[in-house]
Order: C-alpha cells, then sequence, then structure tokens
C-alpha cells in the first residue's frame, strides 16, 4: 500500500487520557493509520477516513479536552467517529491542525498532515515551474 503523507501528531490515550506522540500515516486508499514511530511497522490502531468519520473540528471548536503541556489549544483536533468514539489529536499549530482536518466530498478526501512532513511538490507534478531558493 502506498504512502500519501506522515508525520507526528499527538494522540490523547483512549483510558488513561494521557497525550503521547505518534507517527500518523495517511494511506492510498484513504486509511490514516498511527504507530510508535515512522517505521509504520507497529500500528496502534487505523480509521478508514472516508466511511468512519462524522465530523472534525479544531482549535477553540475542542471544548472538552486540553492540549498537551507546552502546546498551543489552537492546534487541537477532535474526529468524531461515526460509532460515537473520538479521536483526540493536536498538531504543532493551528495551521497544521487545519492542514489535518478532513475536507470530503463524494468521491475524494484530502488529509494532509503537519507542514514539514509534506513532500516537495516538483514541475513535474504541479504543472508549475519551480523557483530557486534566493
Amino acid at each position: 500500500m502506498a504512502l500519501v503523507r506522515g508525520g507526528w501528531l499527538w494522540r490523547q490515550s483512549s483510558i488513561l487520557r494521557r497525550w503521547k506522540r505518534n507517527w500518523f500515516a495517511l494511506w492510498l486508499d484513504g486509511t490514516l493509520g498511527y504507530y510508535h514511530d515512522e517505521t509504520a511497522q507497529d500500528e496502534e490502531d487505523r480509521v478508514l477516513i472516508q466511511f468512519n468519520v462524522r465530523d472534525i473540528k479544531i482549535g477553540q471548536e475542542c471544548h472538552d479536552i486540553q492540549p498537551p503541556e507546552g502546546r498551543s489549544r489552537d492546534g487541537l483536533l477532535t474526529v468524531n467517529l461515526r460509532e460515537g468514539s473520538r479521536l483526540h489529536l493536536c498538531a504543532e499549530t493551528r495551521d497544521d491542525a487545519v492542514c489535518a482536518s478532513t475536507a470530503r466530498t463524494k468521491t475524494t478526501t484530502r488529509w494532509c498532515l503537519p507542514t514539514r512532513m509534506r513532500p516537495r511538490m516538483s514541475a513535474a507534478t504541479t504543472g508549475r515551474p519551480t523557483q530557486a531558493p534566493a
């Protein structure tokens, strides 16, 4: 299965409600998995985004959780799943949280993970010429 995006996010555990850092990977089939590290070998869980996510709240919309120590409330995400459970996440910044929120239509699911983890786009993939760094 091909990896579309990968990056680190904080995840609140469901039982003890402690924050831990996990490697999140969005796979080509629309599955979001989270792992102990970026090797993506030891999967903790996975969510099929297109079918199992009801909605996502970001930042100040996440009233019922506190961010990890030293993190801003603006980076919070609450992923509400169809069966009623929630996945509480925290990104480094509000921009990363907005990017990690899902924009779904009938035919596509978009999910981008933290900015520094995004693959570079070239002229071949974007159709636009790239600029040399200044």
